[in-house]
């Protein structure tokens, strides 16, 4: 071969297709970015209107929340006594004997009813938070506490919260909303790249179907390691955002069945697509896999805590996120393998709460 043979050269389209390639991949890019785009703006916009549709629905419904809450008031002050667990558990060493009565007097009926404690050791470190809920409290009506609880602990102090609450149906739904329409406007408007992800599933179904069990497994040990830390570090008990969503499980057919749009089918579609199909998708090409997988997971972790504020609790949830983006690194970013993981990360701690409240078990 010689500099001349590339006058001779049998295909002389060769330079011009290769240029065309990369105008090709430079367009699909910029479409990608548009649509991404596009995802994010639906996003926040119909997370914004249902949030505010919501919110005016309760402060019409209960204009002055102050009034609502000072007027549940104790009838019996509550009163915990502390004694040595008889049933001889080393786990659960001591019980707490939960007693008190406390009246709605105000003239409308209350959705729930609840009395928070938050239980202190020696040294002010938070054990965790206790919650009695009484539903559909009439005006005028008396509610009756008396309940025992199995412990590990003997605490030092604690604190107490008495309010009022919408009912778990209605606040399942106002999150259920955005996420179900959020789902279906990302479909839509996405529709071929989802499409594309499909048809690549479909010829390497073995492979993906493996990864979402093996990536389910990932998730869970780094769980496993994150809570280690938060032991090392001392942080006991479980995140808000965790207990928040415990609080809303009840032995409802209809509200497990919520709750399971929810946290199973609705939320890891609408999570996945955000952080690894928009969020990932946008820093990738501006650095490289390993920022975009950082990144992604330390605001996936971030946002799980954000309402809450205990971020020191966001740890389990960046590591999750952290893996959750490996595994779309590794599976050559399609969308339904991270979903596939999502969907059994969450359809587990699910059944845990679901066997808990319909088998009375105390988690």
């Amino acid at each position: 071969m010689n500099e001349f043979d590339d006058l001779f050269n049998d295909n002389p389209k060769q330079e011009l297709i290769t240029e065309n390639n990369g105008i090709d991949d430079f367009d699909n890019f910029v479409d990608k970015q548009k649509h991404s785009g596009l995802l994010l703006i639906v996003y926040f916009a119909v997370t914004l209107i249902v949030s505010l549709a919501f919110q005016f629905i309760v402060s019409s419904q209960y204009p002055d929340t102050e009034v609502i809450t000072e007027n549940i008031v104790d009838v019996v002050e509550v009163d915990i006594l502390v004694t040595d667990n008889t049933s001889g558990s080393t786990d659960y060493p001591y019980i707490f004997h939960i007693t008190g009565s406390l009246v709605n007097n105000n003239d409308v009926e209350l959705p729930v009813v609840y009395y928070l404690i938050e239980f202190f050791d020696a040294e002010g470190e938070s054990y965790g938070v206790y919650t009695y809920k009484e539903t559909d409290v009439a005006a005028g009506a008396i509610i009756e506490m008396d309940d025992e609880i199995e412990t590990s602990f003997e605490f030092a102090s604690y604190t107490y919260e008495i309010g009022f609450d919408v009912s778990d149906t209605f606040y399942t739904i106002s999150n259920l909303l955005p996420v179900l329409i959020c789902a279906f406007a990302f479909l839509m408007i996405d529709k071929e790249s989802f499409k594309a992800d499909l048809n690549d599933f479909k010829k390497k179904k073995k492979q993906y179907i493996g990864q979402i069990f093996s990536g389910f497994f990932m998730v869970y040990a780094a769980l496993l390691v994150a809570n280690l830390i938060l032991e090392l570090i001392g942080v006991l008990g479980t995140s808000e955002n965790e207990m928040a969503i415990q609080s809303l499980f009840s032995n409802d057919p209809l509200q497990l069945f919520l709750l399971f749009l929810l946290l199973c089918v609705f939320t890891p579609i609408v999570e996945e697509v955000v952080f690894r199909k928009i969020i990932y998708t946008f820093i990738e090409p501006r650095s490289n896999y390993i920022i975009a997988i950082i990144v992604t997971g330390a605001i996936f972790g971030l946002m799980h805590v954000l309402a809450f504020g205990d971020f020191i609790q966001s740890i389990p949830y960046i590591f999750m996120g952290l893996t959750f983006g490996y595994i779309y690194y590794r599976a050559n970013k399609n969308i339904y393998v991270t979903i596939g993981v999502h969907f059994l990360n969450n359809l587990f701690s699910y059944l845990i709460y679901f066997i808990a409240i319909v088998f009375g078990i105390t988690i």
